[in-house]
């Protein structure tokens, strides 16, 4: 009679045969199968085990039941594999490797180091490649950037803390100040600069004293440190000329900074000039402090000279200087003469006291008669009474009978004159 402890012992005896015969392939229901893995020498295990059974390339086979196997590699993520009699002999599994988690203090962004493209923000899991290392760099304002190289050999996981800039920004109590370091122009405030070393800046504008300010190194680790400039204004210098056609021009300078009156803001002992058409120019030097200059120029002895009758020729140190009435500068005496044909020549003194003098010229006498000669006798002719002619008598005409008598009194004239020389 079999007991039940025989029939358990013969069972026990044919599932041992079995999977004997099934494993050393007697049996034909037994199924062979190769697993296979990217990369390989990857452990295999039994489910829920934690000894291997083998590496990859790892051969088994299945009987009746599923078996259920694990590939386990470092850096991986875990296969989990179900074999039955229907799995095929080769499986081939393409292990897939596990992020990289980077963690950075304070967070920060991610980006890609070669096309600079946002890969996300820390806390991230990166994702890793088999084959290939990638670069990324961890970005956040006011903090150094950080590099870092993610790929199998990366150790999990990456942390980060980041080490702040020593920023110092910088504001102005004015608007539109301009900001210098050794002469160059470097930004208007405000102004964030990152000072990792003792650095001197300028601070300028337009009528206000410029300022220096040295700033060293931040010791901060959150926050930037701020600080404000306030500049001091310039001294106002208010100048009023006369006359108000006045020109007012900084020393130097050939631009007129205003007409009759100017405002003008100063850093520094500062000349200036002051001009006007037939005004002498003057020059004047202030201090740099709040004042008004009052500048009345004088004006320049232009002298007009006239004459009676006008158009006379003047002439000043032997040259002409135009026809009356002209106008001259004369700063001290100078004798000018003028000229008129019909009229005398005269001589005169001009100076600035008569600045329209009116010089009277004299009209040429007229020309005396000529003298006689006074080698010949003088002429005496007497009267002589003559008859009257009757011009019937003679024939001829009064005319000519008058010819004939002048001429005689003329013949009787020389001879008298010849006999007194001759005596």
């Amino acid at each position: 009679m079999m007991t039940k402890k025989n029939a358990f012992r013969i069972a026990n005896l044919i599932l041992t045969l079995a999977i004997t015969l099934t494993v050393s392939g007697w049996i034909p229901f037994t199924a062979p199968v190769t697993i296979n893995s990217s990369p390989e020498g990857a452990p295999v295990f039994k489910a829920g085990e934690e000894d291997p059974i083998g590496v990859t390339p790892f051969q088994t086979y299945v009987f009746l039941l599923d078996k259920e196997l694990e590939i386990r590699l470092d850096k991986f993520y875990t296969e989990s594999i179900v074999l039955n009699y229907d799995s095929p002999e080769d499986l081939f599994f393409e292990l897939r490797p596990q992020p990289v988690l980077v963690y950075t203090k304070p967070s920060a962004e991610i980006y890609e180091a070669d096309s600079g493209k946002l890969a996300g923000d820390t806390p991230m899991d990166v994702e890793v490649l088999v084959d290939e290392a990638r670069d990324y760099v961890i970005k956040k304002k006011d903090y150094y950037d950080q590099n870092v190289t993610i790929s199998l050999e990366t150790q999990n996981p990456q942390i980060f803390e980041l080490k702040h800039r020593p920023l110092i920004t910088v504001s102005t109590a004015q608007d539109n100040v301009e900001i210098y370091e050794n002469g160059s122009f470097v930004s208007k405030a405000p102004m964030t600069e990152e000072i990792s070393k003792p650095r001197t800046f300028e601070f300028r504008k337009d009528g206000y004293f410029s300022k220096t300010v040295s700033l060293t190194p931040a010791q901060t680790h959150e926050m930037s440190y701020k600080m404000s400039v306030e500049l001091n204004p310039l001294p106002v210098i208010e100048i009023k000329a006369t006359p108000a056609s006045a020109e007012i021009f900084m020393a130097g300078d050939n631009k007129s900074i205003g007409k009759g009156s100017a405002k003008v803001k100063i850093a520094e002992k500062t000349s200036f000039t002051v001009k006007a058409d037939r005004y002498y120019e003057e020059s004047f030097t202030v201090e740099a402090k709040s004042q008004l200059a009052t500048v009345n120029l004088e004006a320049m002895p232009y002298v007009m000279i006239t004459s009676s009758p006008s158009g006379a020729k003047v002439t000043m140190n032997g040259k002409s200087i135009g026809t009356t009435p002209v106008e001259q500068l004369i700063e001290k005496p100078v004798s000018v003469e003028l000229t008129k044909e019909g009229y005398l020549p005269q001589t005169v003194t001009l100076d600035s006291n008569d600045l329209r003098p009116m010089i009277t010229l004299e009209e040429e006498p007229p020309p005396p008669p000529p003298e006689p000669e006074t080698n010949a006798a003088p002429v005496v002719v007497e009267e002589v009474v003559e008859e009257p002619v009757v011009a019937e008598s003679t024939g001829l005409s009064p005319a000519v009978i008058g010819g004939i008598a002048v001429a005689a009194l003329a013949l009787i004239g020389i001879i008298i004159g010849f006999a007194k020389k001759k005596k």
